[in-house]
């Protein structure tokens, strides 16, 4: 029973190693089909990761930035907008810095 256990093993090997041989493409298809599931999760958790990190910034950079007293109750709607104006452009800033600090380097932990 052993002998042919092992030879079939051996039958089914020299035809793997013929098929590497031959056509190459076959089994970096069969490679790159079993390792996308494994790429996949990596590289959502290295994205879940960088999110994190930059809405932790975020917070953090908002919370620095000082509004103008009347912005939290705006009496007109020009007020709102110029209020909106000033925190679309509090994010703008936030997101250069943002891009200066990655293009320097940096990585989230």
């Amino acid at each position: 029973m052993r002998t042919i256990i092992f030879i079939s093993v051996l039958i089914a090997g020299f035809f793997g190693v013929i098929t590497a041989i031959a056509r190459p493409d076959i089994i970096s298809a069969k490679y790159a089909e079993i390792r996308a599931p494994i790429d996949r999760y990596f590289s959502e958790k290295n994205a879940q990761a960088w999110k994190a990190a930059k809405d932790a910034e975020r917070a953090a950079w908002m919370l620095k930035q000082k509004l103008p007293q009347d912005c939290s109750m705006p009496k007109s709607s020009i007020r709102e907008i110029e209020c909106s104006n000033i925190v679309q452009l509090h994010a703008q800033t936030f997101e250069q810095i943002w891009s200066n600090k990655i293009k320097s380097g940096w990585k989230p932990d």
